[in-house]
């Protein structure tokens, strides 16, 4: 199923949950780094034995509340593995949030507090997040290899003064390229400290820790994609691939303008875990653990394929 982006920004409450998750309950995480207590949801695990953990990860413009997160919720729940939806800072609109440091520790704390229930398996946690969410996700596999099974980013920010660029001339209507410069201290494109900031809270600083932890990833993007290019994606991936394996330059630069040279439009080389009813896949490749889906669509997830790629890895010793 694919969101389309109805709904994505809607913050239903915990009520608007609870009526689709019923044993979904609302609590309170103290962070390790400042003590103040951070909001999530938490479905706890059902069923014998240790089961893996689910880590949502919220978008840009949205907390905890995000009911964009109730189908990975009832994913979660047939299958008795346990979630949690940490909201780490809220939207993406001030320097606490947007991947700072505090943002990355309520996520761990959020894992923690996950872990301590002897229902979950600590050596099975995977990560799953849309636009910032993906983000974030990335953000985890690089700077916290060691604590994450996988994890799956949809249409992700890979690089934010990169983003600021595109959102600050494509697309300056809309509010992205004012909250980068919130958070990280003023236009990166002008100021060496903003710059220095923006590249810090940035995936592609930390990717380079997940290539060599052997980190597996999933990686999918709308082609149409005019709020987050599709480049952000594939650069991701060059930066996770063996070198063999990454995506030519003349790709990623036709991705970045929303389209595929006619000789790699088609070309599929792994496995993407989409189906008859999803939408087209464009483009795929696989590098060791990371693969790369450009499927047609925009801003946009498709829920099941990365759910089912990691319910495969769950199932591995």
């Amino acid at each position: 199923m694919s969101t389309g982006q109805a709904g994505l920004f809607d913050e239903a409450g915990v009520e608007g949950w609870r009526s689709s998750v019923p044993a979904i309950q609302e609590v309170r995480i103290a962070s390790t780094r400042d003590r103040t207590p951070q909001p999530a949801l938490w479905l706890p695990p059902r069923g014998g034995g240790p089961r893996p953990l689910l880590v949502v990860l919220h978008s840009w413009s949205t907390g905890y509340e995000n009911i964009a997160g109730v189908p990975f919720a009832q994913w979660a729940q047939r299958r008795g593995w346990a979630m949690v939806q940490p909201d780490y800072r809220g939207p993406f609109d001030d320097p606490a949030a947007t991947g700072s440091d505090l943002a990355v520790q309520d996520v761990i704390d959020a894992v923690d507090f996950a872990s301590r229930d002897p229902g979950v398996d600590p050596d099975r946690v995977f990560a799953i997040g849309f636009s910032g969410g993906g983000m974030m996700s990335l953000l985890l596999a690089g700077r916290h290899p060691d604590r994450f099974r996988a994890v799956a980013s949809w249409v992700p920010i890979h690089d934010l003064a990169g983003w600021y660029r595109y959102a600050s001339t494509v697309t300056p209507q809309r509010h992205y390229a004012g909250e980068i410069e919130a958070s990280c201290g003023g236009d990166p494109l002008r100021d060496a400290a903003a710059a220095a900031e923006c590249e810090r809270r940035s995936p592609r600083s930390h990717l380079g820790a997940a290539r060599r932890a052997g980190v597996p990833v999933y990686l999918g993007h709308g082609l149409d994609d005019d709020v987050v290019p599709p480049d952000h994606a594939l650069r991701a991936f060059n930066r996770l691939a063996a070198p063999r394996d990454v995506v030519p330059a003349a790709t990623v630069a036709a991705a970045a303008g929303n389209a595929l040279p006619a000789s790699q439009r088609g070309t599929v080389r792994t496995s993407t875990f989409f189906d008859a009813a999803d939408p087209e896949v464009l483009f795929a490749r696989r590098s060791g653990p990371v693969r790369v889906v450009i499927f047609d669509g925009d801003h946009d997830m498709v829920y099941h394929p990365a759910l089912e790629w990691m319910a495969g890895l769950a199932a591995r010793p």
